[in-house]
C-alpha cells in the first residue's frame, strides 16, 4: 500500500448525518474525486506549457504539402 496523508474537511451542519444515512463510500468516492480534479489541473498546465513552447516554434513551408505526404503513408 502507498503512503498516505489525511485530509480534513468542513462541512454545513447536518451534512455528516446525512451522508451516514446514504450507503456511499465516501472516502473511496472523494479520494477518486480529488485524484482526477489533480489529474486535470496537471494536463492543463501541461496544455498550457505546450502552448507556449509552440508560439516560438517557426513553421516555414506549405502544409497541404505535408498533408498529401502524410496521406500518402495510410
Amino acid at each position: 500500500m502507498t503512503e498516505s496523508e489525511v485530509i480534513t474537511i468542513r462541512a454545513p451542519k447536518g451534512t455528516k448525518a446525512t451522508m451516514r444515512r446514504i450507503h456511499i463510500n465516501w472516502s473511496k468516492d472523494l479520494r477518486e474525486h480529488i485524484e482526477d480534479r489533480v489529474r486535470a489541473s496537471r494536463l492543463l498546465d501541461l496544455l498550457k506549457d505546450l502552448q507556449k513552447r509552440s508560439k516560438r516554434i517557426q513553421v516555414t513551408g506549405d502544409s497541404t504539402e505535408i498533408i498529401r505526404r502524410y496521406r500518402d503513408i495510410r
